[in-house]
């Protein structure tokens, strides 16, 4: 992990810069059908340059500190794309990403960039919720002969389900931030109170059956 000076930074920006946002009034509908008290959205760090920089720098320590090992940098189309080609830039290494669908012109293929076969490549991801459309990046590279063992991001929910399809899929998940570090942060800025902590702590721990528990319908949906 960061040193917790880097850390509180990191959580500073991501909170003020509203790429983390608490909907504890309004819950969210993600495209998997879970209902949320919690919105991230780190792609709006790009439009912040030095907030930017302070995750693109972390990250690439971080990798170096875990040792991982990689030929090829991959983003998921769309959000961990702009940070996987930004830390591949740093890195200097190759980078290529996964589409979500395949194109219908041209190759028809779903990764762009260039082949992948026999190469080791690291995942890069904004966040995880469910992990289901990087899994499934993970499965399309692996199906082109790439070698993918561990996926990064910004942020993870850290959902016991989600970590358990992960395991399955012999793919390690790290994350530069604890999302719950990012609620006591907000609490210390006094985004949120004691009693929407504890909802939102309450929703990190059974993210499948809070909204039914307590009888909430999403008022909004992801799109």
């Amino acid at each position: 992990m960061p040193s917790k000076l880097a850390e509180n930074i990191l959580i500073e920006n991501l909170l003020s810069l509203n790429a983390v946002a608490f909907l504890t009034d309004e819950p969210l509908r993600l495209k998997s059908g879970l209902v949320t008290p919690i919105y991230v959205d780190n792609r709006k760090l790009i439009t912040h340059p030095d907030a930017w920089h302070d995750i693109i720098e972390t990250m690439a320590s971080l990798i170096d500190k875990w040792g991982l090992e990689y030929d090829v940098i991959a983003g998921v189309e769309a959000g961990g794309l702009t940070h996987s080609a930004a830390l591949a830039y740093r890195l200097n290494v190759p980078t290529i990403y996964v589409r979500q669908r395949a194109k219908t012109y041209g190759d028809l293929d779903r990764i762009e960039g260039g082949s992948v076969k026999g190469k080791k490549v690291l995942i890069i991801e904004d966040h995880i919720s469910t992990g289901l459309s990087c899994l499934d990046a993970i499965k399309t590279l692996r199906e082109e002969g790439a070698i993918v063992t561990d996926c990064v991001s910004i942020t993870n929910f850290d959902m016991t389900e989600t970590g358990e399809l992960f395991a399955e899929a012999g793919v390690k998940a790290y994350r530069m931030i604890e999302f719950k570090r990012i609620v006591e942060k907000a609490l210390e800025m006094k985004l949120i109170n004691e009693e929407q902590k504890t909802t939102i702590m309450e929703w990190l721990k059974t993210p499948w059956t809070w909204a039914a528990r307590r009888g909430l319908i999403a008022t909004t949906r992801e799109n």
